[in-house]
């Protein structure tokens, strides 16, 4: 038998066997709740800018470098959706977007629709298209949902949950064994503005 026959084939060895290949090192990995959670502080002001000029103006179909400008009438069409809109913030409790919008429909009882968006941060926004709604909201409270107090705001642009801040809110004060002779209008006005900015007794 001819013993090269008996022998096993051994591959060449390959011919870049001593060149160094370049490998760029794998990026570890994040999920997207880590990339969230890391993410630095935003400023959706510096999103876009104003921009008087008319939107004819402005470079169509060019690459904008910086902030998006925006002319005026940009902003009044983006705007004017959202002007009898209120945002509310949920204290002491986290609850479900459905839950919350049931409980405030019993709640307020509007007259139309109520649309409402969960903007994260425990705020909600709440989209009225008439102002009657709007009004009854921000003037009828104080407001709760199964005993937690609900801060409401009248909306304003770039509103952004993360950075907002509760800087004054319209709450109830209840004078317990105030005597009877006091209990008239001027005299609870002046209880009620050495107390704070008075809006209704």
């Amino acid at each position: 038998m001819d013993p090269s026959l008996t022998k096993s084939h051994i591959p060449p060895e390959p011919p870049d066997k001593h060149n160094q290949m370049d490998v760029e090192p794998v990026q570890p990995t994040h999920s997207y709740k880590e990339m969230l959670l890391d993410k630095p502080e935003s400023h959706q002001s510096d999103y876009y800018e104003d921009d008087s000029r008319p939107s004819s103006d402005l470079d169509k179909g060019k690459h904008i470098e910086g902030p998006i400008p925006l002319s005026h009438d940009d902003k009044k069409r983006l705007y004017l959706p959202w002007r009898y809109s209120v945002i509310i913030k949920v204290f002491k409790r986290k609850m479900s977007h459905h839950f919350f919008r049931s409980k405030l429909i019993e709640l307020l009882k509007p007259s139309e629709q109520l649309i409402s968006i969960d903007l994260g941060w425990d705020f909600y926004i709440v989209e009225f298209s008439l102002e009657e709604n709007m009004v009854k909201v921000l003037h009828l409270g104080p407001w709760f949902i199964s005993g937690n107090f609900l801060s409401v705001r009248k909306w304003k642009p770039k509103f952004v949950p993360q950075e907002a801040t509760l800087t004054s809110t319209a709450i109830w004060i209840r004078l317990s064994q105030l005597p009877t002779e006091f209990y008239y209008k001027d005299i609870l006005e002046k209880v009620g503005r050495k107390l704070g900015k008075l809006l209704k007794n």
